[in-house]
This record gives structure tokens, C-alpha cells and sequence, in this order.
């Protein structure tokens, strides 16, 4: 009986855990706190009450999404006051230090390096696409995802 207890209590405990992780993504209205991240350069990119909007890559696919958007719209055309979240949490280290940061430096583009994936973890996201995220003073206007540039073009405006 008591095995059963502790077994239903663990259960429960998992569950709640798991509710908390699922309510700890940011949504639409809510409000973030300001970020501050290292970019590619090891200098500080922040997300504050100036930043309108905020994209957000978790993995190879959407940065790609990303990074053909830039390449394709040249910095004074870009919208103003965005910012660029890239999680590399899950990129050994080894690897992010001597191939992928190295790279990094060739772009076009400043991105903040999510190296612990604590912000990512608050970031909405959807598997192999960009989230575009459209803020006012830090306040979630609108949660939207693109899949290929020309989308994320279109709604980063």
C-alpha cells in the first residue's frame, strides 16, 4: 500500500512537472523579460522593450529558414529593432566552438547564441521552421511560424 503511494505521488509529481514545462512556453499577451545573449562575436545581443520583433530558430532547419531570409533582404530593408535567437544547446561544444561560432562570423547577420537553451526553453517553436515572434515593449503581439524565407519575409512585417 505504501509502495502504491509513493508510486501515485510520483506520478503526480511527473504530470505537474510536465504541466509547469508545457505553461513555461511564452504565448500570445504574455510578457518577457529582457534577454540578454552572447552573439556570434561574444558581444552582447539583448531583447528589450525596443525590440519589435524577435525570430527564433531551435534547430538547423529554421535557422537555414533564417539565414536564406537575410540573404536574400539586405540589413536596411530587414525590419527595425529585430533580434535573432538561435538555440545551440544541443551542438557539442566542441563543435559550436571551432566549426559552427567560426562560421557564424561570416554572416551577414548578429545572432544571440542560446548555449544553455535556458531562453529556448520559453520560446515557442515547431519543428524544422522559424518562429517569428512580434513584440510591443516586451509584450507578445503575435506567435507565427515560416517554413521557407519568402514566408518569413512576409511576416516579419
Amino acid at each position: 500500500m505504501r509502495f502504491t503511494s509513493m508510486a501515485t505521488g510520483l506520478v503526480l509529481s511527473i504530470l505537474s512537472c510536465s504541466a509547469f514545462a508545457e505553461d513555461a512556453v511564452v504565448k500570445e499577451g504574455d510578457t518577457l523579460a529582457p534577454i540578454t545573449l552572447q552573439d556570434q562575436f561574444d558581444k552582447p545581443l539583448v531583447v528589450d522593450g525596443e525590440t519589435k520583433v524577435l525570430l527564433f530558430s531551435s534547430d538547423m532547419d529554421g535557422g537555414e529558414v533564417i539565414q536564406a531570409a537575410f540573404d536574400e533582404v539586405a540589413e536596411s530593408d530587414r525590419p527595425a529593432n529585430l533580434a535573432y535567437v538561435a538555440d545551440i544547446s544541443g551542438m557539442p561544444s566542441l563543435i559550436a566552438k571551432f566549426v559552427a561560432i567560426p562560421k557564424m562570423k561570416d554572416y551577414s547577420f548578429v545572432l544571440g547564441l542560446d548555449k544553455e537553451g535556458d531562453v529556448s526553453a520559453l520560446l515557442p517553436t515547431k519543428e524544422n521552421q522559424a518562429t517569428i515572434i512580434k513584440l510591443d515593449n516586451l509584450t507578445i503581439k503575435s506567435i507565427t511560424y515560416a517554413e521557407d524565407a519568402q514566408s518569413l519575409m512576409t511576416l516579419w512585417k
